[in-house]
């Protein structure tokens, strides 16, 4: 009897350590040693922020990493390769609870070029698919974005933005994160852009914003991280708007 008691002890003990040990690898979220190195390497953007807010950056990038599934399609996927896709992330999610992580796109698919899009239209440079869950991106074109930081051309930002659009209003525990009377500001203004940009009036922006309210905020992104004092001082009311909603402002970030 006191054998078959210690062997059930033994066998619980066992269940419940192997449970702790798939709570604890479910809930991994940091970065760790190497990983934090790469994003002091290559991420300007963490380095514009005071050490604390640094710290909460590494924060959010780890969980992004960690939640998400990743995937090379013609290409070996190298951890400093997520490391950096999931502190572009990060830049755009900055501003917000540092928990949410755009957690409806749970897989990201890296391509070494542009690639055929869903549609098999054409080849995209990047995309977010959010009936699959998916954002896909070419690392040739997302490390140009980096190389060229000036020009108001990232891959990595445009393609978060999108997945940021769709994630505020897909149904889940991150839902409803946008200010909706800043979002409706925004949506007049865009629209008033976008129409004249379609009328060939000179904008900062360029064209291919006009397309629709998704691609307005998501080239709006980039111009918002890499040409700021262009768009606050030609664009201020967009500018405002956009740092509302994105609950920050790169050109008051540094410490």
């Amino acid at each position: 009897m006191e054998d078959l008691l210690f062997l059930l002890v033994g066998l619980l003990m066992t269940g419940i350590f192997a449970m702790l040990g798939g709570v604890w690898s479910r809930k991994k979220r940091f970065l760790d040693a190497d990983q934090q190195a790469v994003v002091r390497k290559y991420v300007p953007f963490h380095a514009s922020l005071p050490p604390e807010e640094q710290q909460r950056f590494e924060r959010v990038a780890g969980r992004f990493l960690n939640d998400k599934e990743w995937q090379g399609v013609g290409i070996e996927l190298k951890e400093e390769m997520k490391v950096m896709i999931s502190a572009c992330a990060a830049q755009l999610l900055h501003g917000f609870d540092e928990r949410i992580t755009l957690a409806h796109f749970d897989r990201i698919i890296v391509f070494p070029e542009a690639f055929r899009g869903h549609r098999k239209d054409r080849y995209h440079q990047g995309e977010v698919n959010p009936r699959a869950g998916v954002i896909k991106i070419s690392w040739a074109h997302f490390l140009q974005g980096y190389t060229f930081s000036g020009d108001a051309h990232n891959v990595g930002l445009h393609e978060m933005a999108h997945a940021l659009w769709f994630e505020d209003f897909i149904p889940n525990n991150e839902d409803g994160f946008l200010d909706p009377l800043l979002l409706q500001d925004w949506k007049i203004l865009g629209d008033q852009e976008m129409a004249a940009i379609r009328a060939g009036k000179p904008s900062l922006l360029r064209d291919y914003a006009a397309t629709n309210q998704e691609e307005f905020f998501a080239v709006a992104v980039e111009y918002f991280f890499e040409r700021s004092v262009a768009f606050k001082t030609e664009l201020p009311e967009l500018y405002t708007v956009l740092s509302g909603l994105l609950n920050q402002d790169p050109l008051n970030s540094r410490a």
